[in-house]
């Protein structure tokens, strides 16, 4: 391990400094001796791919991981920190990527949730940093009516209303919109403008580079360095993030946000969409909501040519699960989808699957994998039916078809019988893609299918639904992560609402107009 040594530069102590942090858990080394430090008045970038510990490093700030050994020092004092309330207490505030908020309360019931409100105009100071930070919200809504952005601004209210110094922010802008985003860097602005330090977890480089002013890097569960912005590039920060300077490529960069918004673009094959042969029609497809609630999937109509990949954006909420398992037999519905000139919709899921049609879901742990089962059970998931002779799976050969699939998707595993419950979220993902692909689809619906991946996962995936469209597939990648639909997509639509809105060619998507398309205006 190398120790980090401070930005060059630096003219101010730091705020923070963890040193020699380790963290077990078991036999698994989360952080490895790790050196951290904050300065006051910045923007700190803590950058890292899916496992490299920055999280768990800021945990332990927090007060959420106790680490097994190493020191914490705020403002230059030793301090213990055994819980969030301790971290709160020094200063500390977090704001995660799953809210803590009590949804049926109103913006400032969540805000002073736990303290002491005696004699206090909760309300006229939640108006009053909301004002000073730019983080407009009413301080009377309720929660549950707020969309996602909003929701976070009551989260970073509710941290700054604790009289937090040091404000981590743990991936904040994976579901918002472009304005959204342009949105919370000026409050970190206006933030650090008053005296206070943000910590900026993130993957993406784009991001880092546009607001940070230092940047510390992790893997493995190491700091392999901390460099000020002005002295790097996006190309050296993936370089160092990946461990190989020849690992970062075009999907790579696209995933990290490093490229500037619809420049970048992952290659499909060397043949015109336009001019190949409709593959997929859906027609009037709904989905009604419970009672006399409104629909969740309202009338969406649209064709897919061979090998042409349509990208879905939207802020989460918006009818996004049920659309996805709305085209691929998982839910009922009314209207028409139409397979190769063969209505589908009617009929029972497993005939959805015989006919080609594969589903990458969401929530991988959920209903992706059985948890328990080995890999091999779940590969086979699915296609049972069909391996099976006279009612019987022939184990061995499905052994060898999974020995095979784990070295052609690289799944990092003790064995083949290892419950798909222990991997890491990246092989589990590896494990679906080798499964989803095994059965040669004719469409493949994604949904998410990068979220919480590192680079190389993320490059890995990219690769593979490029080579689905070579094959002739249709593909429709449905994805919170803007950046992504317009890397990949021939076409972007805008989910609103259960609704499909706009219709942008590859080239002409301009990122604002989505956002706004997003949050239902124009819409």
């Amino acid at each position: 391990m190398t120790a980090v040594q401070p930005a060059a530069g630096r003219t101010v102590p730091p705020t923070v400094r963890m040193s020699g942090i380790r963290k077990t858990f078991g036999s698994v080394t989360a952080l490895d001796g790790v050196e951290f430090e904050v300065g006051a008045r910045q923007v700190h970038g803590l950058l890292g791919g899916n496992g490299a510990g920055k999280t768990t490093l800021m945990n332990v700030l927090y007060g959420l991981y106790a680490p097994d050994s190493g020191s914490i020092e705020i403002d230059g004092r030793r301090v213990t920190i055994a819980s969030p309330r301790d971290a709160i207490t020094a200063g500390i505030g977090m704001v995660h990527q799953t809210f803590l908020q009590v949804d049926v309360f109103t913006v400032t019931e969540n805000v002073v949730l736990g303290t002491d409100t005696k004699g206090v105009d909760a309300k006229g100071r939640i108006a009053e940093l909301s004002e000073r930070f730019g983080l407009a919200v009413d301080p009377s809504a309720r929660v549950a009516d707020l969309p996602v952005g909003v929701r976070q601004r009551v989260e970073i209210l509710k941290a700054l209303y604790r009289g937090a110094k040091v404000l981590v922010l743990d991936e904040p802008t994976t579901n918002l919109t472009p304005q959204e985003v342009d949105a919370l860097f000026g409050s970190m602005r206006a933030i650090v403008d008053e005296g206070m330090s943000v910590v900026l977890i993130t993957h993406k480089i784009r991001e880092t580079m546009a607001v940070c002013d230092e940047l510390t890097i992790m893997r493995d569960g190491a700091v392999v360095g901390t460099v000020a912005k002005t002295e790097t590039t996006a190309d050296e920060l993936a370089a160092r993030m990946v461990g190989d300077a020849d690992a970062v490529s075009e999907s790579a960069a696209v995933a990290l946000g490093e490229t500037t918004l619809g420049q970048a673009r992952i290659e499909l094959p060397d043949v015109e969409v336009t001019e190949q042969p409709i593959r997929v029609s859906v027609q009037d497809l709904t989905v009604p909501g419970p009672g006399d609630a409104p629909r969740l999937v309202d009338a969406v109509a649209f064709e897919l040519r061979h090998g042409e990949v349509l990208g879905i954006a939207g802020v989460a909420g918006n009818g996004q699960v049920e659309l996805a398992e709305a085209l691929t037999g998982c839910r009922p519905t009314t209207g028409s989808f139409s397979l190769d000139g063969t209505e589908l919709v009617g009929r029972p899921t497993a005939h959805w699957l015989e006919s080609g049609v594969v589903y990458v879901p969401e929530d991988r742990q959920r209903d992706g994998i059985l948890p328990g089962g080995d890999i091999t059970e779940n590969l086979v998931l699915g296609s049972h039916r069909s391996r099976a002779r006279r009612g019987l799976i022939p184990w061995g050969d499905a052994r060898e078809q999974t020995a095979a699939a784990i070295r052609e998707f690289r799944v990092k595993t003790p064995s083949a019988s290892t419950p798909c419950g222990q991997l890491s979220g990246g092989n589990i993902q590896r494990v679906i893609l080798a499964r989803a692909f095994a059965r040669d689809p004719k469409v493949l619906v994604l949904h998410n299918p990068t979220r919480g991946l590192d680079i190389a996962s993320t490059q890995f995936v990219y690769e593979r639904i490029r080579r689905a469209a070579a094959t002739g597939a249709a593909i429709i990648v449905i994805s919170e992560d803007l950046d992504e639909v317009i890397a990949l997509a021939d076409r972007v639509r805008v989910i609103y609402s259960g609704r499909l809105v706009g219709d942008t060619p590859r080239g002409e998507t301009d990122p604002y107009q989505l956002g706004r398309l997003m949050t239902g205006v124009g819409a």
